[in-house]
């Protein structure tokens, strides 16, 4: 009886295909196991977003969102983009990269650690040691997390994504229990972010360790160089993406304070984890496009487009009406956030434009990438900057859907010059 059941949707997959041009039987299974790792990462952040919104403050909970923006904006001035140098090189077949990869991460890393040690420093003088301490754990974390973060990428482009996901589970669960623990026994933010800092670190670096055995990856200086500056171009181009994506809340934290952010937080985080589900399907696809010919790659864009689009608008419609329910019964301390994370939604829609970045990335299309992420994130930040000191709260939402449209026109300008 499963035999059969099996068959037949082999073979329907295999019929649909003269629709959807692609391998629907590697499409299917692949968005099986990512869909699997997406409801337990959805259900674990859920689970501490909870705690957080009921058991902290919004004041204290917007210090934290507050060290965690920092933190990335800290990393941005790292290599920082390494990781998609690192997935269009093991795409290729060059995974003895890797380690080589991990160590340079490592070292660019040191410089924004030292800077990081100057801000904590700072802030101890100015007699507020919760940020003092914050910036000394990011400088401390920042090189681990960096380096041995790479792992998630070599998994991606491998397209091992039922091994990804067995062996994701304890990577996503343990920071989930440090930190809920943690908040169980204690208000103070200093050993919340203690605990959200060393056990992301701690999760990461026993991914990487599971990952060059599971790929019995061995290192080599065959294709570093080449992929190392390939790296550099991007990480540069992802500095300003990092930077951008958390300037809304550094300067929401600044100009309205812990609670304002503590809302904007609150309701963005969901529409993001929403949005990851179309990033599995472009994680899916990556492989796939690095694989291909140039020429052929492009040819596949425009219908992979309009099916992204489509399932954007759907998956948009069913997140505005879900969400009232959603803080209602889990967050009845952020209702403000309702309308909020529905206007935020609207980013959703905008989320088909990374097909096009995808094949940016996947075929070295530096130059293309410099002008879509330069043009885009100056709209970005003239946008945070311009309304959020006036606006606050809802001069945040609005620069980030204008911004997300923005960037959307650049890149699908780009591909009408593919």
């Amino acid at each position: 009886m499963i035999r059969k059941a099996k068959q037949g949707l082999y073979d329907l997959l295999r019929r649909s295909e003269k629709y959807t041009k692609t391998d629907m039987v590697y499409f299917f299974m692949s968005n099986v196991w990512f869909n699997l790792g997406r409801v337990i990462a959805i259900a674990s952040g859920l689970i501490l977003t909870t705690a957080f919104a009921n058991l902290f403050s919004p004041e204290l909970f917007g210090t934290y969102k507050y060290v965690v923006a920092a933190a990335s904006v800290v990393g941005a001035f790292s290599l920082n983009s390494m990781g998609g140098a690192l997935m269009r090189a093991v795409a290729q077949g060059k995974q003895h990269v890797v380690p080589a990869l991990v160590r340079t991460m490592m070292l660019w890393s040191v410089p924004a650690s030292l800077v990081s040690t100057g801000i904590g420093g700072y802030y101890f003088l100015q007699g507020n040691s919760t940020l003092g301490y914050g910036f000394l754990f990011i400088a401390v974390f920042n090189i681990i997390s960096n380096g041995f973060g790479l792992a998630k990428s070599i998994i991606v482009a491998k397209g091992d994504f039922k091994h990804s996901f067995f062996y994701s589970i304890p990577r996503l669960l343990f920071p989930i229990i440090v930190i809920v623990a943690t908040l169980l026994f204690t208000q103070d933010v200093v050993w919340i972010l203690a605990a959200y800092f060393f056990s992301n670190a701690l999760g990461s670096w026993v991914q990487y360790l599971w990952t060059i055995r599971r790929f019995k990856i061995t290192g080599s200086n065959q294709d570093v160089s080449e992929t190392i500056t390939f790296g550099k171009h991007l990480s540069a181009l992802g500095f300003f993406l990092l930077v951008s994506g958390q300037i809304d809340q550094l300067l929401l934290f600044h100009f309205s304070g812990g609670t304002e952010l503590a809302i904007y937080a609150l309701a963005l985080a969901p529409v993001l984890e929403t949005r990851n589900i179309l990033d599995n399907v472009l994680s899916i696809l990556f492989p796939k496009l690095a694989a291909k010919e140039k020429n052929d790659a492009k040819q596949s864009l425009s219908l992979r487009l309009r099916q992204l689009t489509i399932s954007a608008i759907l998956l948009t419609g069913i997140y505005i009406a879900c969400v009232p329910f959603l803080f209602t019964f889990l967050f009845p301390k952020y209702l403000p956030s309702i309308l909020v994370s529905q206007a935020l939604a609207l980013m959703i829609l905008f989320q088909p434009r990374g097909v096009i970045d995808s094949y940016i990335v996947a075929h070295g299309e530096v130059k293309k990438r410099y002008i879509a992420v330069l043009s885009s994130q100056a709209v970005e930040f003239i946008l945070f900057c311009a309304l959020i000191p006036f606006f606050g709260l809802w001069g945040a939402v609005w620069a980030t859907i204008l911004s997300e449209a923005g960037a959307s026109l650049s890149l699908y300008m780009i591909y009408k010059t593919l």
